[in-house]
Parts: structure tokens; sequence; C-alpha cells
């Protein structure tokens, strides 16, 4: 739907705007996959948003070349930014070499090997999608239990996971009620930035005291 694509542009806009700061304010590469992950997810939801206005063969098929290699490319960057995020959590003695955190992006060559079959690739972007969403709520079940600040991107991860499997395991929902997840989706996105933006803030003031 024209209006619930309007909305997810606008979030992810918005959500673009906060990585950014907490890229540039924290100096972490941890928020750099995040961020352009975000970037490339504008992009799909603007292209997205213009394929309702232009009927032409052309930038159709342009449109779902943008979405589907862009999908893959977030998922990719998305789980790296993860990996980053684990490999801080941990004692300095015990972290993984950084080059390790860079593996996810491999996913865009695996994919490249099933792009020409629908079901595989499917199944590939199914489970990309589920391991990171399970990946993040794991992850910060953990830090919320540590520090409550946490709490706030959980609940984003939480709400992600219903976006997520309204989207692949509810048929009906992609007929009338596609807004059903989008609004999931924006909702989840929104609660997530927002979650970092204040677990980042108040940890730092924690530690400084």
């Amino acid at each position: 739907m024209p209006l619930t694509t309007f909305l997810l542009v606008l979030v992810v806009g918005y959500v673009v705007v906060k990585l950014i700061g907490l890229t540039q304010s924290r100096g972490r590469i941890k928020f750099l996959g995040l961020t352009i992950a975000a970037v490339i997810f504008f992009i799909m939801q603007l292209t997205a948003l213009t394929n309702f206005f232009i009927a032409d063969a052309f930038f159709s098929n342009t449109a779902a070349f943008i979405f589907e290699w862009g999908h893959i490319i977030c998922l990719a960057f998305v789980l790296s930014s993860l990996a980053v995020f684990i490999r801080e959590s941990k004692p300095a003695f015990a972290q993984f070499p950084m080059l390790y955190t860079g593996l996810p992006l491999l996913i865009v060559l695996s994919y490249l090997l099933v792009k020409d079959t629908y079901a595989l690739k499917n199944w590939l972007i199914t489970i990309y999608q589920g391991g990171a969403i399970t990946v993040s709520i794991l992850m910060y079940s953990v830090y919320t239990y540590r520090r409550k600040q946490y709490a706030i991107i959980l609940s984003g991860s939480i709400i992600l996971l219903f976006s997520y499997l309204l989207y692949w395991f509810v048929p009906a929902v992609n007929g009338p009620y596609t807004w059903l997840w989008e609004l999931f989706l924006a909702a989840g996105l929104l609660t997530t930035v927002l979650g970092y933006e204040h677990a980042d803030s108040a940890v730092i003031t924690a530690d400084t005291q």
C-alpha cells in the first residue's frame, strides 16, 4: 500500500539520520554496518513507493532488481554489525579478530548461486532474516539482564519478529493486509533505533560516573 510504504520511507529516513549521528558521535564501527543497511533499505522503500506511481515495465524490473539485491545486502550488513556488537561485548582477551565480523558479507556470494531459483532464494532470505532477528533477541536479552537500558532495543527486536512471522508465515497478510506487517516493521525499526540512542547514552553516562 502506498500509504504504509510512504510511512516506511519516513521512518527509515529518520533511522538513517539517527544511525549516522550515532556513528559520528560515538566513533564506533559497530554502527557503520547498521547505517549502511539503513541507507540501502531507504533506497529500496523509496523505489517501491515510486513504483506505485510509475506504470513502466522497465522501471518495474529495475525496482524489482534493486529490491531483491538491496534486501540481501542489507541482511549481510546487519549480520556483520551484530557480529561487531557480539565481539565488543566480550572482554578484550576473549574477542575474536575484527576480520571475522566481515564473514556475514559472504552471504551475498552464496545468494549468487541460487538467484535463479525462486524457492531456494526465498528459503535463504527467510533463514537470514530469521537468523538476524534471533541473534538480536538472544543478544539483547543477555544485555538487558545485565543493564536494563537495553530493554528498548530488545522490545524493538521482538516487534520485528512479529513483522517477520506475519510476512513469511501468514499468507493472508500479503494480500489486502500487507499494511499490517509493514506497520510492525516501521514500529520495530523506530523502537530499535531509539533504543540504541538511549542505551548508548545511558551506558556511557553510567561508565563515566
